[in-house]
């Protein structure tokens, strides 16, 4: 695997390395899925920019903290004038953002994707 995170600190002119660890976690996390998603061993080298593009979504939802996120409106209504928010980002949403992130970019990963066998049936 190639330092995907020394590769977007240098892209975003990164000088400290407050967010390094949660940025290895998110390479480690998203690289697991691809791997499973894909039935394949290792990632191949030209699926490192995805990884990296999705480093850099982290990073920009998580640079002002881990855990803290942002905060988008998720519903709305008018007479009543409530207003809801959806945390976006943050520690506890990786799940969710590994895995839209995943879905938006599927038509790269089927590229890789290999057949895998299971009791004579092909999955």
């Amino acid at each position: 695997m190639s330092d995907n995170v020394k590769t977007i600190k240098e892209i975003l002119n990164i000088q400290d390395d407050k967010l390094d660890n949660y940025l290895k976690f998110c390479e480690t996390n998203i690289t697991d899925k691809i791997l499973d998603r894909c039935h394949i061993g290792t990632i191949p080298e030209r699926l490192d920019s995805l990884i990296q593009e999705f480093l850099i979504e982290q990073y920009n939802l998580n640079e002002e903290g881990i855990g803290k996120g942002k905060k988008q409106v998720s519903g709305a209504s008018d007479k009543g004038q409530t207003v809801s928010f959806e945390t976006v980002g943050g520690a506890s949403s990786m799940s969710k953002n590994v895995d839209e992130f995943l879905n938006r970019n599927m038509a790269t990963l089927v590229k890789y994707r290999k057949m895998r066998w299971h009791n004579g049936i092909t999955r």
